[in-house]
C-alpha cells in the first residue's frame, strides 16, 4: 500500500475542504456559540451570543477569517489518525497483520517529525 506524504496529504485536503467548505468550529466562540467576558472591575460574567457565528458554533471553511482557516483539519495528528485509520480498513480487507504493515509507518513519521518514544528515548530498529 502506497501512503502520501504528510505535504501531499495536507495540500489534497485543503483543496477538499476548499471545494466542500464544511462548517468548522466559530474561531471567535471555540464553536459554544457564546463569548465569555469577565469584568475586570467586580469579576461577574458576561454572556452574549457570538457574532461571529450568531450563536451556531460553526462558520463556514471558507468564511474564516483566520490566515489558515481549519488548520487542525489538516495537522499532523489528523493525518496521523487518517493514515492508520486506513491502514486499519486495509489490513483487514487484505488479512495482513495491522502492527507489522502499520509498524513502519510510525517508525517513518516518528523519525520525519522528531516524534519521541514513550519516556523520551527514541527507538530505532534493532534495539529494545
Amino acid at each position: 500500500m502506497l501512503i502520501a506524504s504528510y505535504e501531499q496529504w495536507r495540500e489534497a485536503k485543503k483543496k477538499v475542504l476548499e471545494e466542500e467548505n464544511p462548517e468548522i468550529d466559530c474561531e471567535e466562540c471555540g464553536g459554544l456559540g457564546e463569548i465569555y467576558e469577565r469584568c475586570h472591575c467586580c469579576g461577574g460574567e458576561k454572556e452574549e451570543e457570538c457574532d461571529l457565528c450568531d450563536g451556531r458554533g460553526t462558520i463556514r471553511y471558507l468564511d474564516s477569517s483566520k490566515p489558515r482557516p481549519g488548520n487542525d483539519l489538516v495537522g499532523q495528528r489528523v493525518y496521523f489518525q487518517e493514515v492508520i485509520a486506513d491502514l486499519k480498513t486495509w489490513c483487514t480487507y487484505t488479512k495482513q497483520d495491522f502492527l507489522q504493515v502499520a509498524g513502519g509507518f510510525v517508525s517513518e513519521f516518528r523519525k520525519q517529525h522528531g516524534i519521541r518514544g514513550r519516556h523520551g528515548i527514541t527507538r530505532y530498529k534493532g534495539r529494545a
